[in-house]
């Protein structure tokens, strides 16, 4: 069933919920994966910069530097790994082992700690742009600071601490404040294409799913039940005599029938059901994993409750109507979504034939069925 979103505060953007990350995730996928190319390629041309700094060093970080071209495997395992928590975890690691990675190499040049200080600045402009933004937060710390965490245990040799420090925490700072700016841009982004959604596959007069939202929704049910032999079961039903409750009480009053209907198929409805208005005064309730005897137990709960209901006219006075019902399970050798619903149909216009404020069943076999398309 179509539910609305909830309103957030600007604080609420620090706990993103799954369907936004998940999202996030697969719009950036792509951009990912050419960040963590570009930065091996640049990190192994930087080869050329360790020459011009040490070139008898830099005989030496040859093979660190041709390190960074393991990051193009993992730019390709990006791309195909779904999991992102997974993705999340190994990220930050290939960041912090890049980072321990650049180290070695400064190590290993004349003066390299010196002149290579402005290189710990990189790590931190790289934003994992599909993740949380907790986890870019963090991922910024921890790039920042492993560092001076690896000059006090003595592993980055003759490091200037106060020079890094003016160096890269600005920038650090700078780029968690970009992030969250981004993470607020998309998840405006997001809450409008959601929103917009929403208002495509809603009924605006009653707030229930319609037509064009429905149908995906049988023929994606309809291919779940055929693949798990689950039984799936649709409700058709309409208002009886709506023509005249339009005549003599005014449309105002037909639309406030409709909407009371369509109270009365949420409130019977389960959480896991669809419930749509198909167009005017019809409905239909998409039942999951029900199977026929069930799905006629609830068809005549809504009927018993419509036809005890009252609802105002204009005039305040109170007006009663009914509702005739078709059900229909679906056939297990038919995956047609057009065929369950003419089953149904066919079946609440028999239902209406035979006096209405009634609920008929659609029968399963193929001769009975031709006989209710005729008559139909």
């Amino acid at each position: 069933m179509i539910k609305q979103k909830e309103s957030r505060n600007i604080f609420s953007f620090l706990s993103e919920p799954e369907d936004l990350l998940n999202k996030k995730l697969e719009d950036h996928r792509t951009f990912s994966a050419i960040m963590f190319f570009m930065t091996a390629m640049i990190g192994t041309s930087h080869w050329v910069w360790d020459y011009v700094t040490d070139p008898i060093g830099a005989q030496h970080t040859i093979g660190y530097r041709l390190l960074f071209l393991l990051l193009i495997l993992y730019s390709f395992a990006f791309m195909h790994i779904k999991n992102r928590r997974v993705l999340e975890f190994a990220s930050v690691m290939a960041g912090l082992l890049l980072l321990i990675n650049y180290v070695e190499i400064l190590n290993r040049l004349h003066t390299g700690m010196v002149y290579g200080i402005g290189g710990f600045v990189f790590l931190p402009l790289l934003m994992f742009q599909g993740f949380s933004v907790r986890v870019n937060i963090i991922s910024t710390f921890l790039f920042a600071g492993l560092p001076q965490v690896l000059a006090l245990v003595g592993i980055a040799h003759n490091f200037e601490h106060a020079q890094y420090a003016v160096l890269i925490w600005p920038a650090a700072i700078a780029m968690m404040l970009t992030h969250y700016a981004f993470v607020l841009n998309y998840r405006f982004r997001f809450d409008s294409e959601a929103a917009l959604e929403l208002a495509s596959n809603t009924d605006p007069l009653t707030g229930v799913g319609n037509r064009r939202h429905f149908m995906p929704m049988v023929r994606r049910e309809i291919a779940r039940s055929q693949r798990f032999k689950h039984p799936v079961s649709l409700i058709v039903l309409d208002i009886d005599n709506f023509k005249t409750i339009n005549d003599f009480h005014g449309h105002s009053t037909g639309d406030a029938a409709i909407c009371a209907l369509a109270n009365v198929c949420r409130k019977m409805a389960r959480q896991i059901d669809f419930v749509a208005r198909l167009g005017g005064d019809e409905f239909a309730i998409l039942l999951l994993e029900v199977g026929v005897d069930d799905a006629l137990t609830i068809a005549d709960r809504i009927r018993s409750a419509i036809e005890s209901s009252t609802i105002k006219s204009l005039n305040c006075k109170d007006v009663h109507f009914t509702v005739s019902i078709g059900v229909a399970e679906q056939p297990q050798d038919n995956p047609s979504e057009e065929w369950l619903i003419e089953l149904a149909d066919a079946a609440m216009y028999r239902a209406k034939s035979s006096g209405r404020n009634r609920v008929e069943c659609a029968p399963k076999t193929h001769v009975q069925t031709s006989k209710l398309m005729v008559a139909k």
